[in-house]
């Protein structure tokens, strides 16, 4: 696995740099549509075969769609698998005769994908059919004619089974849905996805004969530990740091400080703050809280002290990993999906396990759990040029049969090992629509009630217990999350017992925060850096707030009122 996830690594960065992006190419140059014209496009390019049986209908004569892939560092390929040719490929040609060209693939764990999607805007030469996470750019291309109205397409084609979920996640469609037209298909993935824990490496916790930290002086002190003494046993002290942070302190998937924030009552989520109501009912933005202030001086001391790693602001994820992988770091605030990545590299390297733990708690302070509506900040969207909309959509209804309905066999050959990101397109069931059933029967110790996703976590689960699965990476990935005290669990008793805050800002944003969420975005991270590190005194806090209301934040705030009333 180690060795694989190498080798994939450097062929992203490959491909990236010498892939030609191909997209289908339209008869005529006008990217503008509307949902007639969508209409009349998929009735002209399908043939009487297709059309009879919309949903499930082969075609006579071979289609093709360009797709992109955000490629993942823990997946491999089976055999002699290509992203080109492999399970899915093979199986919608078979099923549909429809061929899948890969446009471009780049690494979802760096910002090569962010960026060629940035190329991509710049350009509108979009694939078929992509994904991505950024509704700012979602509207700016629809704004460009880019992407395509998928409503009629959507109703025509889809399947019974699909189009449940606009009923089941009504506000995942929300937000990819502008003037009554829906404009993309969103990835409904669990309200916890991005959510924070504590993470920490169970050998370090064992060779310093501590416990995990219930409290953020416990942090501290075990942070101080891990940076003094011999955490990692090679009779060394003090060449190891106490607590991880990356370059991009509040927006990285991990080595941030958004669990800190969180402990002092601060709702955050993924690699941003969130907007939300304060106690006095009107909507704010994290990073200006007041109580900010005080989890910085827990980090500006961390740093001081040389706890933290002095060259933090020199370090992206990638070099973080590499950091993990030789052991000089064995803390850090990270999403719910820890064990995937980047704690397998260092289960694969030594069989160390890294574990996740509830936040670390502040008297006078209840934890705030930030979380997002069924991951409405992901979804994929159909370029305005396709020929063959509907072709997309019949994917879309044989990954739910296949992958999301089919038998285990199916699961196994279509889903696990990161083989769900081969397909065009694909659907994410929220992990929370089974997660207390599943944990009932792993506590039960049986699995006579589970079927499907829930059943194969099962087995993953306890077959990484007992050993049977113990070199299974998608059992270790699904262990840190799924276990009875895995990260899910962690996160349902924050929502249980009311400490989650769901993010406002689930579907229309503001002209003017699309316009200035960089710049303010850049305050944030500038501010909170210089704080850290003692540039500015602690005190330059009050002064970020007021430039950040004046950048815009303000008026963001404001609109955001109207958009989102308190009702």
């Amino acid at each position: 696995m180690k060795k694989a996830s190498k080798k994939i690594i450097a062929v992203f960065l490959v491909v990236v740099m010498t892939v030609s992006l191909s997209a289908c190419k339209s008869s005529s140059g006008d990217t503008s549509n509307t949902s007639s014209e969508t209409s009349t496009t998929v009735a002209a390019s399908t043939d009487s075969k297709a059309e009879a049986d919309p949903q499930w209908g082969a075609y006579d004569e071979p289609v093709t769609i360009t797709s992109a892939i955000q490629a993942s560092a823990v997946q491999e390929f089976r055999d002699k698998d290509s992203y080109d040719d492999n399970e899915w490929t093979r199986l919608i040609k078979d099923t549909f005769n429809i061929d899948v060209d890969v446009a471009f693939s780049a690494d979802i764990t760096t910002d090569a994908y962010k960026n060629k999607m940035n190329v991509l805007l710049a350009s509108g030469d979009l694939p078929d059919v992509l994904k991505f996470d950024d509704r700012n750019w979602l509207k700016q291309a629809i704004q460009a004619g880019y992407v395509m109205d998928i409503t009629d397409v959507f109703d025509k084609y889809a399947s019974d089974a699909v189009k449940q979920y606009q009923t089941d996640y009504g506000d995942a469609f929300k937000g990819v849905t502008y003037d009554g037209k829906l404009y993309a298909f969103p990835y409904m993935s669990n309200n916890f996805h991005q959510a924070t824990n504590l993470w920490i490496r169970d050998d370090w916790l064992k060779n310093t004969g501590k416990s995990a930290p219930k409290t953020v002086d416990e942090m501290v002190d075990l942070a101080k530990t891990f940076a003094t003494g011999d955490p990692d046993g090679d009779g060394v002290n003090g060449n190891t740091y106490g607590l991880c942070l990356a370059e991009d302190v509040v927006q990285s998937n991990y080595g941030t400080i958004m669990g800190l924030l969180e402990a002092y009552g601060v709702p955050c989520y993924g690699d941003n703050g969130i907007f939300y109501r304060g106690d006095d009912g009107k909507i704010t933005f994290s990073y200006i809280q007041p109580e900010c202030k005080d989890a910085l001086a827990v980090v500006r001391g961390l740093y001081k002290d040389k706890i933290i790693d002095p060259e933090f602001m020199a370090k992206d994820t990638s070099k973080l990993e590499t950091d993990w992988a030789q052991g000089t770091i064995g803390m850090t605030y990270h999403m719910n999906w820890g064990t995937w990545h980047p704690f397998n590299i260092i289960y694969e390297d030594s069989g160390v396990i890294t574990r996740p733990y509830p936040l670390p708690t502040v008297d006078g302070h209840e934890v705030k759990q930030g979380i997002q509506s069924n991951q409405v900040g992901e979804y994929f969207v159909i370029s305005s040029k396709c020929k063959n909309p509907e072709a997309i959509m019949k994917i879309l209804n044989l990954y739910e049969k296949t992958a999301i309905s089919g038998s285990e066999d199916d699961f196994n050959t279509y889903w696990a090992d990161e083989q769900y990101r081969l397909s065009p397109i694909y659907i994410g069931i929220p992990t929370e629509n089974f997660a207390p059933q599943l944990l009932k029967a792993l506590d039960a110790k049986t699995d006579a009630n589970l079927k499907g996703t829930a059943l194969q976590y099962y087995k993953y689960v306890t077959g990484f217990e007992d050993g049977s699965l113990s070199k299974d990476a998608n059992a270790y990935g699904t262990w840190g999350q799924m276990n009875a005290a895995g990260s899910m669990k962690i996160d349902l008793d924050y929502q249980k017992n009311g400490q989650d805050v769901i993010n406002i800002m689930a579907g229309e944003e503001p002209d003017i925060w699309i316009q200035n969420a960089s710049v303010l975005n850049d305050l944030v991270r500038t501010a909170y850096t210089a704080i850290i590190t003692g540039d500015k005194d602690l005190d330059y806090f009050d002064t970020f707030v007021k430039e950040w209301l004046e950048a815009g934040g303000q008026e963001t705030l404001d609109e955001m009122e109207k958009i989102y009333p308190n009702n």
